[in-house]
């Protein structure tokens, strides 16, 4: 028997009324976002500089000055305002915020073994040294990433001195040792970006590599970077760059860290005023990471600051930059040029730097709120890194163990049990389709500090974060029932009872009048045979049923699969604050991506919207106006926010999106996609992308790297980055024999999986498949084939069927499509798969539930006995 309309309406309504919450939510944060972007200045009256004021802004006209302003140091003469100040560069290597921490603790609690050496004065005092510096100064996190999964030191300094990644070491070869520039690096691309008219001095092995200065060389026509012994006679030559390698010979943290502290002193005695001093770890090989770094005070970025912290020009991410960022700002300081040759981004350094510091004020180590953000923010960075493998291993094994069990669990089962089997299965699917939403949300929790030492992230950690992961999946599955629950409330009262039959043979207890709070007793004849109350019973409008109402579930599901790409969409246009460093996403020690949506979470994303708009538009009674309203609404919304460059940045994506949401709406309508639609829908895909490269072009800022790669496409430049890609896809495959070993299993689980769903579907259209039980028809009979409870539905009479094989089919779209345009490959199938499944799975067997428990009810009521009045 079919709901009645009042039901019907209700549910529309509820669905309506989720999916304009939805549009609107995205629509509001899409203007936030915006509005914050076209003004990220902080609050008025706030001491920071404004963040898109140049460099020479810090005047001594300026009726706002810093430390490192001229008005300040009060050191500068007229003559020396026609030049840029000279810049020094003080390179280190695996040096973070938490190791000067530790070792400034250290040295306050008298517990510094360091201190004994001779010569020195320990390496605690030289940590709180440089703190106090970093303090006065603007401290950041610096993301070294190189192509190998760790930087060598060398790998560093030819980074710093390319401005793209470099790789000077083997990914396989040890990093001790100094690596001499070859003669195939003639002059680098800062020293030849910088000019002639910038003199360079460079001390060290390393600054050697950076700049392709020999030891020992003196400047020349071709290349005006020279080399010198020693850090005195750098300064002493007067050079508008020096650049210092302080960790030559230096194995250990103490050691890193007194020598620096050493250069650092010699270069605040010996150098002009107004010298500005950028101090950088160039290396994480010991332990890969963030590591720490200090630009002069002042320094500013076209995204303004956050906390007091500048935020990345590249990295949008309040106290990072990458070491690519480095030499455009190098460049920028010293010359007044950008260089678009470079992957970084540029900062801008003040005009000057602040003077010479004395001893009184860099003795004890500061208690700087910034540092130690830094320092947790660099520990939240490891954490994720080692998470995010067991976590997307759990997570994709989980969504295949689900459909394993659920598989067996469904294969015909006894009649009385089916129910239950069914409902059981139904709410595990409805369980780990909340976990993706989990997964974004556990990062608002500090799950990363869960036993970590010294900055060091615990092996506990990744327990943590999945301990929390589905404390808070229960939440959400718990608000989603909550959500639900008035409207079902509602829905399950009591309706009136129609009129009594002329014959009076309503043998069972029917609802009274609405309102009523006692059933009205049926009036039986006590002629009729037993059979009569039960033939009555046929005819008479179904009775309230004891067990929940078969749409509760089936929203339940549907509102936890939407809240994956609410939640993650929503994130993404907000800045991306929980999926970055999350335990399933980007973070800043691989550094592929920062902000935006990540290529993980795209899949997420995708995969579960092409289940919610499948699963709505059915919940909306079907129709081709609504498949085309919910994919133009739900579809367009989540598009806008993935592809446009100042909320997700997501090229990929935006390239798999349109396809997959015209297959799945014309699917959907019941449209055939001919051979010039399929052209007309590539046409679309590209002018969409286009679009939004245009967008990103025009826009203050800077563009993304969606207008980087457009810019590359104009000028012919782009073959490069389309080749690394592909070879991200193949390479691991081709290079790695496990990858491949492991590709070949995946590829014959996938023939084994596709062969046993061509057996099913023979056999469920033979009418002898053990799952056609769960194919019920709208008003609660089981359909008939081979059997009195098995084989396949009457056409049209399955609520599943036809949404449910069209979002199958949407979803190997999206998996080829992203798979094909994504670098990140195969694990785009598994993130799908894995987001896609469960909901799936719950959405399609709630919808079986609906006429099945309504079926149960009635049955029961059949067998109950009757006493006549």
């Amino acid at each position: 028997m079919r709901p009645p309309r009042r039901q019907q309406r209700l549910v529309r309504a509820v669905v309506y009324v989720l999916v304009l919450l939805v549009v609107i939510g995205m629509i509001l944060t899409m203007v936030g976002s915006a509005l914050a972007a076209a003004n990220p200045a902080g609050p008025a009256g706030s001491a920071e500089p404004a963040p898109f004021a140049p460099a020479a802004a810090a005047s001594p006209g300026s009726p706002v000055t810093s430390p490192g302003s001229p008005a300040a140091s009060g050191a500068l003469h007229s003559d020396q305002l026609s030049q840029p100040a000279p810049v020094v560069v003080l390179g280190t290597g695996n040096l973070t915020w938490a190791t000067l921490q530790a070792k400034a603790s250290h040295a306050s609690t008298g517990d510094d073994p360091s201190t004994s050496e001779a010569g020195t004065s320990g390496a605690g005092s030289a940590a709180a040294h440089l703190l106090s510096f970093a303090s006065q100064a603007e401290p950041i996190n610096l993301a070294v990433r190189t192509p190998a999964d760790r930087t060598c030191p060398a790998d560093g300094w030819l980074t710093l001195g390319r401005g793209a990644r470099a790789s000077a070491v083997g990914p396989t070869a040890s990093c001790t040792g100094p690596v001499a520039p070859s003669a195939s690096d003639d002059v680098s691309p800062l020293v030849r970006t910088l000019g002639q008219d910038v003199s360079i001095v460079a001390v060290g092995p390393g600054a050697q590599l950076a700049t392709g200065a020999p030891e020992g060389s003196p400047g020349t026509t071709a290349s005006p970077a020279s080399s010198s012994p020693s850090l005195p006679e750098a300064l002493s030559a007067g050079a508008d760059l020096t650049i210092v390698d302080t960790a030559e010979g230096a194995s250990t943290d103490a050691e890193r860290i007194t020598a620096l502290d050493e250069a650092l002193r010699t270069v605040q005695e010996q150098a002009r005023p107004g010298t500005r001093i950028l101090i950088a770890s160039l290396a994480d090989d010991e332990a890969p990471g963030p590591q720490m770094a200090v630009l002069p005070a002042g320094t500013t970025s076209a995204r303004g600051s956050s906390g007091g912290l500048v935020v990345g020009t590249s990295t949008h991410r309040a106290g990072l930059a990458q070491l690519t960022d480095l030499t455009p700002t190098l460049t920028t300081a010293l010359t007044g040029r950008k260089d678009p040759a470079f992957d970084g981004q540029a900062l801008s350094l003040p005009a000057t730097g602040k003077a010479s510091a004395t001893a009184a004020d860099t003795t004890a180590a500061p208690d700087d709120a910034r540092i130690t953000r830094l320092a947790d923010d660099a520990l939240h960075a490891r954490a994720s890194q080692l998470t995010v493998l067991p976590t997307g291993v759990l997570l994709v094994v989980s969504a295949a163990a689900l459909l394993v069990w659920a598989a067996l669990a469904l294969r015909g089962p006894q009649p009385d049990r089916r129910p239950a089997v069914r409902r059981r299965v139904a709410r595990a699917a409805i369980v780990l389709s909340a976990l993706p939403t989990a997964l974004l949300l556990v990062n608002a929790v500090p799950w990363w500090r869960a036993g970590s030492r010294e900055g060091s992230p615990s092996a506990w950690a990744p327990a943590a974060a999945l301990t929390a992961a589905v404390v808070i999946a229960a939440c959400v599955v718990g608000l989603a029932a909550g959500i639900v629950a008035p409207a079902h409330r509602w829905r399950s009262r009591p309706l009136a009872s129609p009129a009594p039959s002329s014959s009076g043979l309503d043998a069972a207890t029917v609802p009274g009048p609405a309102g009523s709070a006692d059933p009205v007793p049926s009036q039986t004849s006590p002629e009729l045979p037993d059979t009569a109350p039960r033939q009555a019973e046929a005819t008479s409008p179904e009775p309230a049923s004891p067990s929940p109402p078969p749409a509760r579930a089936a929203l339940v599901a549907l509102l936890v699969a939407a809240t994956i790409p609410l939640a993650w969409l929503v994130d993404a246009a907000a800045g991306a604050h929980l999926a970055f460093n999350n335990p399933l996403g980007m973070n800043a020690v691989v550094s592929g991506r920062f902000y935006g949506v990540s290529n993980t979470a795209f899949a997420l994303v995708a995969g579960a919207l092409v289940v919610v708009i499948a699963g709505a538009w059915e919940a909306l009674g079907r129709g081709r106006r609504a498949a085309l309203v919910l994919t133009g609404l739900l579809g367009g919304a989540a598009l806008v926010v993935d592809g446009a460059p100042q909320l997700g940045a997501d090229v990929g994506g935006a390239l798999t999106l349109v396809p997959t949401l015209a297959f799945l709406g014309a699917g959907l309508a019941g449209l055939r996609l001919s051979r010039w639609r399929w052209l007309a829908i590539g046409a679309a895909t590209v002018l969409v992308v286009g679009g939004f490269a245009v967008v990103d072009l025009l826009r203050p800022g800077g563009p993304t790297h969606l207008g980087r790669f457009a810019r590359q496409v104009a000028d012919g430049s782009a073959a490069g980055v389309l080749e690394r890609k592909a070879y991200a896809l193949v390479g691991p495959f081709v290079t790695r024999p496990e990858a491949a070993a492991g590709l070949a299993c995946a590829l014959a689980l996938i023939a084994a999986v596709l062969w046993w769903l061509r057996r099913q579907g023979r056999a469920w259209r033979a009418g002898t498949s053990p799952y056609a039980w769960l194919a019920s028809t709208t008003d609660g009979d089981m359909s008939r084939g081979g059997g009195r409870d098995s084989g396949p539905p009457p056409r049209g009479v399955s609520p599943s069927a036809h949404w449910g094989t069209t979002a199958l089919r949407s979803l190997g779209v999206l998996t080829v499509v992203s798979v094909l345009v994504n670098d990140s490959g195969v694990t785009m199938a598994a993130f799908i798969l894995a987001a896609a499944a469960p909901a799936l799975l719950a959405l399609l067997l709630a919808s079986a539930g609906t006429g099945m428990d309504r079926e149960q009810s009635v049955t029961a009521r059949r067998h109950l006995p009757h006493h006549p009045d």
